[in-house]
């Protein structure tokens, strides 16, 4: 194998190596467009790198010409290619001009297949044979050009035009990182490109007695895209897990927000059975000290021990656990549980607040995928909303109703207190970090809520109540596989 080939070949494969690593990061995040285009310029290279040799060991005019022509087809690719990451990249570049680079490229393109031997050259008159790399290698003799050369001249010349705009554009933005972006186009896309265009030229017009070259150029333009796109990938993903960790600290301040609004309701919840531990202890020593005592009275009493330990450590477990910091932990669970969960912690201050809470399930409702833990702080935060909504109410008139419903691959909930509502403007900024109607209220709970609901692949959102006054929250989870609670 010639020299040329092995060098040739080995670029070819440095580019498809990196194309299939950028087709992998786009595949993961297809929002990524910017790693698309390097996928696609990396393929076009690959392409071109053969053509190239082609060209190099063409043994007829006929031979040249072909692989001439079919070098139009990566060059499309590589040039619209290069164009896309610079315009998605930096964000900027004037779009009227992109659209016109695109159209004179589909319009080279397409003629270099209706023409021959190519779109700008009317005829090779022969070939030349020059040394390169060691070995002989075929050069265009007497090239004779059409008219239509003029546009492939006049591409060019955009081409570079659009990308040195689009550099300008970002340097005035101005910013350390805008800037640094636009030194690497600038340097990494706009001046190869630059002098790749301007070799082939010289080549074309006879000043330069070497083939023709673009695969070296487009090499390191790759490169230096990876290189950059790699950077912007790490931390991006930084980024998220960084945001992940926020998140996950936003829910734990929430759970722990909602449990010091109920704090004097859970004391109270402990207390009864600690008080009635203490009670059945005071009666069982009574029993013990007299003459007979009575086994199956004591055998009673002890049972209520363990069952009001049992209510005791129940309610310190909850407290626990939503006070505990944790990561999203997706289970099948039933939304009945959950619902049994919160009840019980607000059961206490629904109570002194004289709030009927009720619970309306559907029959064979479907598990869900959630973790137990955050569900319980969005309802949590939902069923204590409704109840400080409905503090105005007259006493027989404050009611909180929770339903669940299923629907097609999903769960609906939905929260509905019996309160005044708000305006239909204000609905749509409840969701709002920092906004609350409640004095005192930090604004937090929902938009942490909706976070919470969103990380599960569902969406919250509030409405007014479909009968009568009041506000209603309704969110929405991913059935589990094919369970029912």
């Amino acid at each position: 194998m010639s020299l040329v080939t092995t060098l040739w070949s080995m670029q070819a494969a440095a580019a498809l190596t990196l194309a299939v690593l950028y087709a992998v990061v786009w595949s993961v995040d297809r929002r990524n467009l910017a790693s698309l285009t390097v996928c696609i310029v990396a393929v076009a290279m690959a392409v071109t790198a053969r053509a190239e040799v082609g060209m190099m060991h063409a043994a007829t005019v006929t031979e040249y010409g072909e692989w001439t022509r079919l070098l139009y087809l990566p060059l499309f690719f590589t040039f619209v290619g290069l164009v896309l990451f610079v315009h998605l990249f930096l964000g900027t570049g004037r779009l009227w001009l992109l659209l016109t680079i695109v159209g004179t490229r589909v319009v080279m393109l397409l003629g270099s297949f209706l023409a021959h031997p190519t779109f700008a050259w009317r005829e090779i008159v022969g070939l030349r044979h020059v040394t390169f790399l060691g070995e002989q290698v075929a050069l265009a003799g007497p090239i004779v050009l059409r008219a239509w050369h003029g546009l492939s001249l006049a591409s060019n010349v955009l081409l570079i035009v659009f990308i040195a705009d689009a550099v300008l554009q970002a340097w005035r933005q101005g910013g350390a990182e805008a800037r640094r972006k636009a030194l690497l186009v600038a340097a990494g896309v706009g001046l190869p490109l630059t002098l790749t265009i301007l070799y082939a030229q010289a080549v074309l017009l006879g000043a330069l007695e070497l083939p023709f070259l673009a695969t070296p150029a487009f090499l390191i333009t790759i490169l230096v895209l990876a290189v950059e796109l790699s950077r912007g990938f790490l931390l991006n993903r930084q980024t998220r897990e960084e945001l992940e960790d926020l998140r996950s600290e936003l829910a734990r301040a929430g759970r722990v927000t909602a449990l010091g609004q109920l704090a004097s309701a859970l004391a109270h919840e402990l207390s009864q059975p600690l008080s009635a531990i203490l009670r059945n202890a005071e009666a069982a020593e009574l029993h013990l000290n007299g003459p007979s005592p009575d086994l199956d009275e004591l055998r009673e009493i002890v049972a209520d021990i363990r069952k009001d330990d049992q209510r005791a450590g129940d309610v310190i477990e909850q407290m626990r656990a939503l006070i505990k910091r944790r990561t999203l932990q997706m289970h099948p669970l039933a939304l009945s549980e959950v619902v049994e969960d919160v009840i019980s912690l607000v059961h206490s201050d629904a109570l002194s607040r004289h709030v009927a809470l009720d619970y309306v399930m559907t029959p064979g409702l479907p598990l869900v995928s959630g973790d137990r833990v955050h569900l319980s702080q969005v309802l949590l935060n939902l069923v204590i909303n409704g109840m400080d909504a409905i503090q105005s109410c007259p006493t027989g008139n404050k009611r909180v109703v929770i339903e669940a419903r299923p629907e097609e691959g999903r769960v609906e909930v939905a929260v509905t207190d019996s309160g005044p509502g708000v305006a239909p403007g204000v609905i749509d900024k409840v969701f709002d970090p920092f906004y609350t109607t409640k004095s005192g209220g930090l604004g937090m709970g929902l938009p942490i809520s909706r976070t919470i609901i969103e990380a599960h692949g569902g969406r919250l959102w509030a409405e007014q109540a479909r009968h009568g006054s009041g506000l209603t929250f309704r969110f929405t989870l991913t059935q589990a596989q094919s369970a029912v609670s």
